[in-house]
């Protein structure tokens, strides 16, 4: 019980923390401005203590539970956006390998504790048995694709390699993924960075019609591409939790 409440209250807090920098970057983004400048005055100071920031961040982000806390991709588009300014391949470098060590991590941890810990508390995560089928089905038929593209999801990011070793996937079949999916996601990121830092003023200036773009993308490719399964999803849900309400 103790370690729901903590769980909901850190998962609150970084609820809080992303609206409001989003709101405050649709109301005030000469503060954001201000904090960007003042956090690449810091990684400029930090010197050669980035990299293991870097590594620390890639590897704390890919690792259960933990990665769906931290909002470790964004401190990656900034810290290694402006040290990869010194140092391209270095970061790059330095964040695969990073990423590697926590997909493994998250991988051996899956198949030693994955399913009872899944059964247990993955509704705290948005992982009831709706969303756990799902994911199973699609590491079954479409590892390879799961492993390497779910890295760029905050949630997949952090629980795909732990389902993957829970579904016994074969660890060299894993490695290759990995290897894959988390070079692909340092080059992504680290360049991201590296844009963002030089024309983020352009790009906050931009932020409100950037989000109102991107949602209606969203709802759009759902509504048009995706719309039978999301129903499907809904009522796999809905059952679900009606399934919970009776057995209380």
């Amino acid at each position: 019980m103790i370690l729901r409440i903590f769980d909901s209250i850190l998962k609150l807090t970084f609820f809080i923390l992303i609206v409001g920098t989003l709101v405050l970057a649709l109301v005030r983004p000469d503060l954001l401005t201000s904090a960007i400048k003042w956090l690449g005055g810091v990684v400029s100071e930090l010197g050669w203590w980035n990299y293991p920031i870097i590594a620390g961040i890639a590897c704390a982000e890919s690792f259960p539970v933990i990665g769906t806390l931290l909002p470790g991709q964004n401190a990656m588009l900034v810290v290694a956006g402006f040290h990869a300014k010194t140092d391209l391949i270095g970061t790059i470098a330095v964040a695969w390998a990073g990423a590697c060590l926590g997909n493994w991590l998250g991988f051996i941890a899956g198949k030693h504790w994955g399913n009872p810990f899944m059964d247990r508390y993955g509704e705290w995560f948005a992982l009831g048995k709706a969303e756990r089928t799902r994911l199973d089905a699609g590491i079954k038929q479409n590892g390879a694709w799961f492993v390497i593209l779910g890295k760029f999801h905050n949630l997949s990011r952090a629980f795909v390699p732990f389902l993957a070793g829970a579904s016994g996937m074969w660890s060299a079949r894993f490695w290759l993924y990995n290897i894959i999916g988390s070079l692909a996601w340092a080059i992504v990121i680290v360049v991201l960075g590296t844009f963002f830092v030089a024309y983020y003023e352009i790009v906050l200036a931009w932020i409100q019609y950037i989000i109102l773009a991107l949602v209606a993308w969203f709802l759009g490719y759902v509504y048009f591409f995706r719309r039978e399964a999301f129903n499907r999803y809904l009522s796999e849900k809905k059952a679900e939790i009606e399934e919970s309400v009776n057995n209380r």
